[in-house]
């Protein structure tokens, strides 16, 4: 089976360019912008007309709609992000992720917030995914150990260089805390839902992998969280954990602390507390929660 051309037209061609419409008919028509006419006179082009384009123009259109344009896969890439196009750009990511290619994920995760994406989409629709590949990849042995941590390490890091271009408000609606389990070695969800909580606007407290228990509750008095969010994925130990649980909670009923809670570890989990508001099941919640 031939595969099947994906052709842009005048308007995608004048997003991925970065100019209107006119300027692209004014280009074709002088013939520095090549295109395919079709019989009813309708322009539909190719990448490699935008990139022979570019590099023959330079000055004229040097930027796509949402990053700098340097080869055709960039292009591939801001045509991807302007469809909204998630399961080619999971399938992209997943691949630079395995060769930690940082700078083509942040490409792709910012393309698709300075293109009006929500954080908490980019984070549902693609990064999410892209874990999950990589864990069932590494529990099917197709990925070593370190394989696996080298492209949870890329992600994680193209994430913390997103925050970088996201504008905080100065306006604070209130403080939130978000703590992993003294076991829990994965902490990318956790850290997503903080990036979430701080552009809602609220002071975040950040604890990060295996949070030691150590004088909590003098903490919590310091504090005075208004929510605490508690990542679980893997649960080693269910019967001391548990306890660990029982113990966090307690707190959070001495300051009147709202829990919110995340991960697969919850499933084995006792949270059935009037303390605990919600179980969060997607990024979307914690945006809306």
């Amino acid at each position: 089976m031939a595969e099947k051309i994906n052709f842009l037209n005048s308007i995608e061609a004048a997003k991925v360019l970065g100019v209107n419409v006119s300027s692209i008919k004014r280009w074709t028509d002088s013939g520095k912008l090549e295109c395919i006419q079709s019989a009813g006179g309708h322009r539909k082009f190719l990448m490699t007309h935008l990139v022979r384009f570019i590099e023959e123009n330079n000055k004229q259109a040097s930027r796509a709609h949402v990053f700098p344009i340097e080869n055709e896969s960039d292009l591939e890439i801001s045509f991807r992000v302007l469809k909204g196009d998630f399961d080619f750009l999971t399938d992209y990511v997943l691949k630079k992720s395995r060769t930690s290619e940082r700078s083509a994920v942040l490409k792709v995760l910012s393309g698709l917030y300075l293109g009006q994406y929500a954080l908490h989409e980019i984070y549902d629709k693609l990064v999410t995914p892209v874990l999950q590949q990589i864990g069932t990849m590494w529990m099917n042995d197709q990925l070593s150990i370190i394989e696996e941590h080298i492209a949870a390490q890329t992600m994680r890091e193209a994430i913390a260089r997103l925050q970088g271009i996201i504008k905080i408000p100065d306006k604070k609606e209130g403080s939130a805390m978000f703590i992993n389990l003294s076991s829990e070695l994965h902490d990318i969800g956790l850290k997503m839902s903080e990036n979430i909580m701080e552009l809602r606007g609220y002071n975040t407290y950040y604890s990060g992998q295996m949070t030691p228990f150590i004088k909590m509750e003098q903490l919590f008095d310091k504090i005075r969280p208004e929510r605490l969010y508690v990542s679980s994925t893997y649960v080693f130990n269910r019967d001391a954990t548990q306890e660990e649980v029982n113990q966090l909670f307690n707190i959070c009923q001495k300051f009147n602390t709202s829990v919110y809670v995340g991960g697969r570890g919850w499933d084995v989990r006792d949270y059935d507390q009037n303390i605990v508001i919600k179980r969060i099941y997607s990024f979307l919640e914690t945006h809306e929660t």
